[in-house]
């Protein structure tokens, strides 16, 4: 009835039923909606009481991987895959449940974060799919059906050295972007001798200006004293900016114009890869650094992935591949899929949009995305993690009559209590003599305010956790014997994907990567004389293959939410064995009797 407990559950159940049909998937929600949760009723403490409205630097995170393997010891195991430049281990956390099979025998879902050293939100949401699963395993009957079917590998980040830099040392919100490798990157012949240097040792890069009465290009601005303002034609200002914060140590005239590293991570994967002077940060040739050729072999020794997700740090964006024009579109059916989780990750994510790479933002030569994609076969996203416009919810859109920075300002004022403002104060500079320095902290623009944090973790592991439900599950469906004369026999087998994702990719096809799907059939007395596709209205005619009928290759693999139909015909007695094998969409058998 209206107004009951009883009509405010049907309600819900309501609306979980109509999230189910937009989703496009119908799952189980009226069992999951009536049982008590955890998740949905929070009262209790998690096994693992992990914060999320901080950010974790390696030691942190390494403490936190403990905690979790310590409290899920069966489901969770700690693997190394490699080293990076300074020595730090690359760790992936691997969640399999062993009770239902090795990781490598099911399809599974790779992720990483932090290719770029300062994007460190992508540590903080691979943290938490981690946990969400764990925590959640035991009471969310869809948490526990997931973890059961498939494996994750969770490779925390893939730059390790870059995001401690940022941690450890003074930066802006942009910069420890590469690696700490060495690089010259200004060609004088030396290496990182020109970075950044924190004049006030507060562990920030601001900007830097000079009081030069009568003589500046630049004014305080009559709204807000923090804001510098270029001066009109005519007129003259008391101020010049000076640039980022930092001195020229080796004299040639330039400020912090070649500091740590230089390169890029991903711009150095093998698919169209270009040199750098075509693609800026490319480095000397594909997979020239620890990081990248440590993750490649590891996705090469897993082919069982099928989909891959990539987490960057600003923008509010959900990115596909291609990440160049002259790689060409993908296949129809291939977009079929990427579109189907694309445009509902928008569901899911607020502020966020999904676009094509080259097309919408800009062209990357040698990205993770087009390694995947076109050199394995797995369906990836990358997600730039943080949405500007989330700051006021729209309240102040691109249109508002005040300026973007004075809203900046209020916000940092108002919700912040000024703590992510550098204030303009004095210091010396050996070079300008007296001086100010001030600005935005490394903590705001492109990082997620802490208090914001948890909601991004959980909604874009959300999204990771729906990109992996729809990776390919093949299923055997009817299996009809149809007797002919003495034992010769007629058998027609289906098997289905009621995924989104198809079980090989046209890239894979295409580009002959990985092996074909195959539909098989064996028996201990039994003699396979044809096999093929069936065709006509009613099935009845067999479209035969050319060899090896008993294995019969099925190259497009199955198709999202379809099926692949073989007969053949055949001669023996007692028992075949059904087998359909995918390298992505997993194994699946059944013995049925002759008769």
């Amino acid at each position: 009835m209206p107004g009951t407990t009883h009509g405010k559950m049907i309600s819900g159940m309501t609306r979980a039923l109509r999230c189910a049909v937009i989703a496009g998937t119908l799952i189980p929600v009226l069992t999951t909606a009536i049982q008590a949760q955890p998740f949905n009723v929070p009262i209790t403490d998690p096994k693992v009481n992990l914060r999320f409205d901080r950010y974790h630097d390696y030691a942190a995170v390494g403490e936190a991987i403990d905690q979790m393997i310590e409290a899920f010891p069966k489901f969770l195991r700690l693997e190394i895959i490699g080293t990076s430049w300074e020595g730090r281990d690359m760790r992936c956390v691997v969640i399999n449940n062993p009770d239902t099979g090795p990781d490598t025998a099911k399809t599974a879902f790779y992720v990483d974060g932090s290719i770029h050293g300062n994007e460190i939100q992508g540590i903080e949401v691979n943290l938490y799919l981690i946990w969400f699963l764990m925590e959640n395993y035991d009471t969310l009957p869809m948490v526990r059906e997931l973890v059961d079917t498939r494996a994750f590998y969770v490779v925390i980040t893939q730059n390790p050295d870059g995001s401690q830099n940022w941690f450890e040392f003074a930066n802006t919100g942009s910069s420890s972007r590469s690696g700490t490798r060495p690089l010259d990157s200004d060609n004088d012949g030396r290496f990182d001798e020109d970075g950044s240097d924190d004049l006030d040792g507060d562990g920030n890069i601001v900007q830097m200006r000079k009081y030069m009465p009568g003589a500046g290009t630049m004014k305080v601005s009559d709204i807000d004293s923090r804001l510098m303002v270029p001066v009109e034609q005519g007129e003259v200002g008391d101020w010049i900016m000076l640039g980022s914060e930092g001195i020229d140590n080796d004299g040639d005239g330039r400020i912090n114009e070649d500091g740590p590293g230089g390169y890029d991570l991903n711009r150095n994967w093998p698919t169209d890869w270009q040199p750098d002077w075509i693609q800026g940060g490319a480095h000397w040739y594909p997979l020239s650094n620890p990081e990248s050729r440590a993750v490649a072999d590891f996705l090469l020794a897993h082919p069982n992935i099928a989909g891959a997700q990539s987490w960057h740090n600003t923008g509010g964006m959900i990115l596909r591949g291609p990440g160049s024009a002259d790689r060409g579109e993908y296949t129809y059916r291939d977009r079929q899929a990427l579109d189907y989780i694309g445009e509902r990750a928008e569901l899911i994510l607020p502020y966020y949009d999904y676009i094509v790479l080259w097309d919408d933002l800009y062209t990357v030569h040698g990205g993770f995305i087009d390694y995947t994609f076109d050199n394995l076969g797995i369906f990836t996203f990358s997600n730039e993690l943080w949405s500007s416009r989330q700051y006021y919810n729209e309240a102040w859109t691109e249109e508002s009559p005040i300026p973007n920075e004075q809203r900046q300002l209020f916000y940092n004022d108002a919700v912040g209590m000024g703590a992510w403002y550098v204030d303009w104060h004095e210091v010396d500079h050996p070079t300008y003599g007296t001086i100010e320095v001030g600005g935005w902290s490394k903590f705001y623009g492109r990082m997620t305010p802490p208090f914001m944090l948890q909601e991004l973790c959980h909604r874009n592991a959300m999204f990771a956790i729906f990109h992996a439900d729809q990776m390919p599950m093949v299923e055997l469906g009817d299996i009809d014997i149809e007797q002919h004369e003495g034992n010769s026999w007629r058998i027609t087998a289906t098997a289905m994907n009621p995924k989104a994702i198809p079980t090989r990719a046209d890239a894979a096809r295409q580009n002959r990567i990985g092996l074909p799907d195959f539909f098989g059939i064996e028996g201990d007395d039994l003699t396979v004389h044809m096999g093929g596709f069936p065709s006509g209205m009613l099935g009845e005619q067999l479209n035969p293959v050319e060899r090896r009928p008993e294995r019969i290759s099925i190259e497009s693999g199955i198709s999202g939410r379809d099926r692949v139909t073989v007969s053949w015909i055949v001669s023996g007695s007692g028992s075949v064995t059904i087998t359909y094998e995918s390298t992505k969409g997993g194994t699946v058998s059944r013995t049925v009797p002759l008769r």
